[in-house]
């Protein structure tokens, strides 16, 4: 089998290097330059740039980036015109000439004059590539992705580079989900509650790209051990853009409505989210508890479960820009909705010589009912020396959830039935407060220093109280004061940061910075009187150092420090016995992990807009925080966050994409990981390979028909208990453009060729052996129509609070 899987894994990676070799047969030219602001000379972020033939036909266009550069392509030599736009500027448009032995022209700076009144809508339309590269980040070109049409942003992440996503929406970077999900740079308190249903929460309509930085420099928050992910959203510019969404299959129903407009100088958006989501899973589970050579007790579990989930979500934003360099920013998102998790358990436990020892039916009623809000509020200003700038953010974050649970057990004998409810209400309050400077020491801004300050400041309250009804206690129902408390929890982190950025000669590149970050943590649980405390300082070092061979090859060196800090789903003593043979709970006295990374990168990027990443990385964990269940002499487990091993991890990332021909595109990601568990407190070493793959092709047909197939397979994973098998998903969709209507109807087939997803989860421990093996009901028929109005949507960023520095809850 060993042989066998080697040979698997080195077919996918010739299959990979055959298509990526096959990508780049075509030959374009480049043409760049910059675009700066006539009266200041900044650079003009975000400018909307086309290239146009001869007769009039929008050939590609882009957008510029923070430093006002921007790159075209062309197919083939020729006169041409550069139309350049942006709110509050007069549009340039200038000649340029391509030879057919030029492959890189590049034409002066570029620059805008301002003006006071609106400008005319510019009619510039093409598609960027589907996957770039940018220093220190892979950026995933979402809006150009026709199946994401109707589809959620779990459904958006699946598809990005390095990332995998399970079937529940569970992330994870490189096989680690101790990751920090950003949406516009911001971490929401959506996210904060649970990652996969704020993912499930927002439709892909509404991403332009998700950009995924394996490497974080000093200026993010060290929360993160794995990597930071930063969601971007569509945002409208100009006078008047919106769309409306209806999405309906047999697994879900979506209604988004987006819109934007601008008056004067002042600039409106909504986001809005109606969803209904229903998930469908069932399992089998087998545990047994050896003893003595012989089995002394055995569980089997059949456990049901079919849910609907309604909840929705709203974005509204303000920017009032005074002028070209200075903007104010108002930003409130609002998440409200109720996550049910009802189940239906079927239990046997055995002797060790087969006999029935217990059988019971079980019924598990179960929600999560929340309301959660994100109120920020931002000042931007740019100095007249180019790069100067300063960013002062503020965000308030108050949620309110109930997540009770009842469970009713019904013995197969005359035994009276069994009850229990526990109560279980969460209030989180959350203020930060962040600025950040950049100084550049030349016009150039060839050298420049980077610095900020930020405090985050957490309050949360959770009153939980456990009632049970017990046939020894005659079934009347009781409170149980060993089970039932209040937990007050504060965490209050302040940081700060520096880091140095230098353009050097020969086209290297280097930036060095350090974050310091002091954490205080809280903890009382009133009734009992236990209280706890902790309080450490980290100090974490960043560097980076990249050369720029040639326009097509880049090479670069990156070390980065991570940490992750218990959460207070991590800390939380309420434990949830809803199963009574399978307990989880938190653990009080959690202690955060630290990870070291080093990561060698080089790219390909030719003009011909194909592009190779290649990413070879080492990861070190120590004190990790790791998932650990164990069982008692009543076969019962109990599982929680414990502090009890190292972990080292080596890899291999290949992305790729590009054309094959000029309506058929291609891109695909490969991740080849080799793992290492060790626990000296357990006496455990785990080691195992990993790969994951996925390939995405879209084709473009006459008629304004488009068609794209995406698969996708991740394979078997060891954890420090056991492994994780494989699992697969895929989808195909059509879309049908209606141009002057500007709407877009796009069917979509998930998992067309399967009932169910299936996934088997091992773990093994001196205590018990057990076995999962789970069903997760993903085959769907969506229809999408989407329509928009108003002009076109380009990205302009907006500067939000980046709280990626604390833990999610545990995942489902």
């Amino acid at each position: 089998m060993y042989i066998i899987s080697k040979i698997k894994l080195a077919a996918l990676i010739t299959v990979f290097a055959f298509l990526s070799a096959s990508l780049h047969a075509q030959t374009k030219y480049m043409i760049g330059g910059i675009v700066r602001d006539s009266s200041s000379a900044q650079p003009v972020s975000y400018a909307t740039i086309g290239l146009i033939d001869n007769q009039n036909n929008v050939i590609t266009s882009t957008l510029s980036d923070e430093n006002g550069t921007f790159n075209l392509m062309a197919d083939k030599p020729g006169d041409y015109s550069i139309q350049i736009s942006f709110i509050g500027y007069a549009t340039r448009i200038l000649p340029v000439r391509v030879l057919s032995n030029t492959l890189n022209l590049s034409i002066p700076i570029i620059l805008l004059n301002p003006v006071a009144t609106n400008l005319k809508e510019v009619t510039v339309s093409a598609q960027k590539n589907i996957i770039e590269v940018h220093p220190g980040m892979l950026v995933y070109n979402a809006a150009n992705d026709l199946t994401n049409k109707g589809g959620t942003a779990a459904d958006v992440l699946r598809k990005a580079p390095i990332l995998n996503v399970d079937p529940q929406g569970n992330v994870s970077m490189r096989g680690s989900t101790n990751l920090k999900i950003l949406i516009d740079g911001k971490y929401s308190g959506q996210m904060a509650r649970n990652a996969a249903d704020a993912l499930n929460m927002m439709p892909a309509d509404a991403i332009k790209s998700v950009e995924v930085i394996t490497t974080p420099s000093a200026k993010y928050d060290a929360e993160g051990a794995a990597g930071v992910i930063n969601i971007i959203t569509r945002k409208g510019r100009k006078n008047l853009d919106g769309a409306l969404e209806l999405t309906a299959s047999n697994l879900e129903q979506a209604f988004n409505p987006r819109v934007a407009f601008t008056i004067g100088k002042w600039n409106f958006s909504f986001h809005g989210h109606l969803h209904q989501l229903r998930s469908k899973e069932g399992s089998t589970y087998l545990r047994t508890q050896p003893g003595n050579g012989s089995d002394v007790a055995q569980l089997e579990q059949q456990v049901e479960q079919d849910n609907t989930a309604p909840h929705g979500s709203g974005d509204f934003q303000v920017t009032f820009s005074p002028d070209s360099s200075s903007e104010f920013n108002l930003a409130i998102n609002s998440s409200i909705g109720n996550w049910p998790g009802d189940k239906d358990i079927k239990t046997i436990t055995r002797s060790a010589t087969g006999g029935i020892l217990e059988q019971y039916s079980q019924h598990i009623d179960a929600s999560e009912r929340y309301l959660s809000g994100d109120f920020n509020i931002g000042y931007f200003r740019k100095f007249k020396k180019s790069g100067q700038q300063l960013n002062i953010l503020a965000q308030m974050a108050p949620r309110k959830s109930e997540a009770p649970y009842y469970t009713l057990i019904s013995y197969m004998t005359s035994q009276p039935q069994y009850q229990e409810y526990n109560t279980n209400e969460i209030k989180n309050r959350e203020w930060t407060f962040q600025a950040d400077y950049i100084h550049p020491f030349s016009s150039t801004g060839k050298y420049s220093i980077e610095s900020g300050l930020k405090a985050i400041l957490r309050n949360a309250d959770n009153n939980y109280q456990v009632s049970v009804a017990d046939p020894d206690l005659e079934g009347i129902a009781q409170i149980d004061a060993a089970r039932s408390d209040r937990f007050s929890y504060k965490q209050n982190v302040w940081s700060a940061y520096m880091m140095g950025k230098a353009n050097l000669p020969n086209n290297w590149y280097a930036e060095a910075g350090v974050r310091a970050e002091e954490t205080q943590i809280q903890g009382d649980l009133l009734q009992s009187g236990t209280k706890f405390s902790n309080h450490f300082i980290n100090l974490i070092p960043t560097a980076t150092v990249s050369r720029k061979i040639n326009d097509a090859h880049t090479i670069t060196l990156s070390y980065t420090q991570r940490l992750t800090r218990p959460s207070i789903w991590d800390l939380n003593p309420n434990a949830n016995a809803s199963d009574p043979k399978n307990i989880t709970t938190g653990n009080p006295r959690l202690k955060p992990e630290i990870a070291q990374q080093a990561e060698l990168v080089y790219g390909l990027n030719r003009v011909s807009g194909f592009f190779l990443n290649t990413s070879l990385y080492v990861k070190q964990t120590n004190n990790a925080i790791m998932s650990f269940t164990q069982t008692d002499a009543n076969g019962i487990s109990i599982t929680q966050e414990r502090n009890l091993a190292s972990n080292k991890m080596a890899g291999l990332n290949l992305s790729s994409s590009g054309s094959i021909t000029k309506n058929w595109t291609v891109n695909g990601n490969l991740n080849v990981s080799y793992l290492n568990f060790n626990s000296d407190a357990l006496q455990i070493v785990n080691t195992g390979w990993a790969a994951d793959i996925n390939l995405n092709t879209t084709m473009k047909l006459p008629s304004h028909y488009s068609l794209q197939v995406f698969g996708q397979y991740n394979g078997r994973k060891v954890t420090l208990q056991g492994y994780k098998s494989g699992q697969y998903f895929h989808s195909l969709a059509v879309k049908k453009e209606i141009p002057d209507k500007k709407i877009n109807i796009t069917l979509a087939f998930i998992n067309p060729f399967s009932t169910y997803i299936s996934q088997k989860v091992v773990l093994n421990s001196r205590s018990f052996e057990s076995s999962e093996s789970n069903r997760y009901y993903s085959l769907a028929v969506k229809l999408t129509l989407n329509w928009e109005f108003g002009s076109m949507f380009s990205q302009r960023e907006r500067k939000k609070i980046k709280n990626d520095d604390v833990s999610g809850p545990p995942k489902s």
